[in-house]
């Protein structure tokens, strides 16, 4: 399937968009560059002229590192290009403006690192720019001019890290809560076909047989032409091969419904993810032999959403359930950062394994929107 001109459009619009997380960066990037522009540091020994383009260069350097920062989930290449260019604007001369950049890094510190690695990082931050304000700055009162900014980077940081941590305790409580909801739509479904094959039976080997066994012995009456002339003899076979037509039809109809539907099951996990926006293509005629067949293509399907929203840093994500003769086709795929480089976790290699065990296969590549694309092959039927 080739991806159309709009949606291709589409797409990268959407990585344009600025993500609200890093909206505050921005405002303060462009205060920054407002206040430099108006009362510039002292530019000595670069002179004025030299001194503007290093500035310019760094500030193109750190919105850059911003903008990679929220587009590419938090690389360490983003937040190193952001470090030294404030370090650099930092280094051109004494400026109030400039300080504001490093509460900007402390919040990108936040986002990525846990408070491990990013307390250690913002200590080393807040001592080179302690080295700054001894020897470039020629500062009377280090220290305090330290004390003051790094106040508000601990605090930046801090909040971050709160924030970082309660967004990931809601994201598992609706992943476990979607998880629980999907196991009890499967086991609903599972009991609903386990009755329907068991009503199908039922009327096949009992009714089925009692009204076939019934219309042989009125054949057998109809054979002496006394009976069979009866009005009551005609109403009666009418009566019998009706029942055994209809009985057959329902009992069809039972069997077109056997298999467990995934469906409800793959809405409700999907359901669970605020963002990014998902978007479901499941075949209706899509039905799965078997509950651990039906668990398997859930679970993948689980694990190629919750790749997506944790690693991928999508806005869409698309997932399809088909039915080709035997085969049943699940592809989940996405617009956001993929290179290639996908690091198979626990989740996808259990995954695999389950499926393989089911005689199907995994396979991983790179979607036409330049995101990541599971896709996974089953069989319908049991294997022999």
């Amino acid at each position: 399937m080739r991806l159309s001109s709009r949606m291709r459009l589409s797409c990268f619009l959407s990585r344009l968009a600025p993500n609200p997380v890093f909206l505050a960066g921005y405002l303060a990037w462009a205060a920054v560059a407002v206040g430099l522009w108006r009362i510039p540091p002292l530019w000595a020994p670069l002179g004025e002229t030299g001194g503007r383009s290093v500035a310019a260069l760094c500030m193109l350097a750190f919105i850059v590192g911003i903008m990679r920062r929220g587009s590419d989930g938090g690389s360490t290449r983003s937040l190193s290009l952001m470090v030294v260019s404030g370090l650099g604007l930092l280094a051109l001369g004494p400026s109030g403006f400039t300080p504001v950049l490093l509460i900007v890094i402390a919040v990108a510190v936040g986002a990525v690192y846990p408070p491990r690695i990013a307390v250690p990082a913002l200590v080393a931050l807040n001592l080179a720019f302690l080295g700054i304000l001894i020897v470039r700055w020629r500062s009377a009162d280090p220290g305090f001019t330290l004390l003051v900014y790094g106040g508000f980077e601990a605090f930046a940081l801090l909040t971050t890290v709160e924030r970082v941590r309660a967004e990931r305790m809601s994201r598992k409580l609706r992943e476990v809560n979607a998880q629980l909801l999907a196991t009890r739509e499967l086991l609903a479904e599972s009991a609903r076909d386990a009755e329907r094959l068991r009503v199908s039976r039922e009327l096949h080997d009992v009714a089925g047989h009692g009204l076939t066994a019934l219309a042989l012995n009125l054949d057998l009456l109809g054979q002496e032409i006394s009976v069979s002339e009866r009005r009551e003899w005609v109403v009666a076979r009418e009566l019998v091969s009706k029942l055994l037509s209809e009985l057959r039809s329902v009992v069809a109809n039972l069997r077109r419904h056997d298999g467990i539907d995934v469906r409800e099951a793959l809405r409700r996990i999907a359901e669970a993810f605020p963002a990014p926006q998902i978007h479901l293509n499941l075949h209706e005629s899509v039905r799965i032999d078997g509950a651990e067949r039906a668990a398997a293509i859930v679970r993948a399907g689980q694990e190629g959403l919750t790749n997506a929203v944790r690693h991928a840093n999508a806005r869409n994500v698309w997932l399809s359930l088909s039915r080709e003769r035997e085969t049943l086709r699940l592809e989940v795929r996405d617009d956001g950062i993929f290179r290639g480089a996908h690091v198979v976790g626990h989740g996808l290699r259990g995954m695999r394994e389950r499926v393989e065990l089911l005689g199907g296969c995994v396979e991983t590549d790179t979607a036409l929107e330049g995101g990541f694309r599971l896709r996974v092959t089953l069989p319908t039927g049991p294997q022999s």
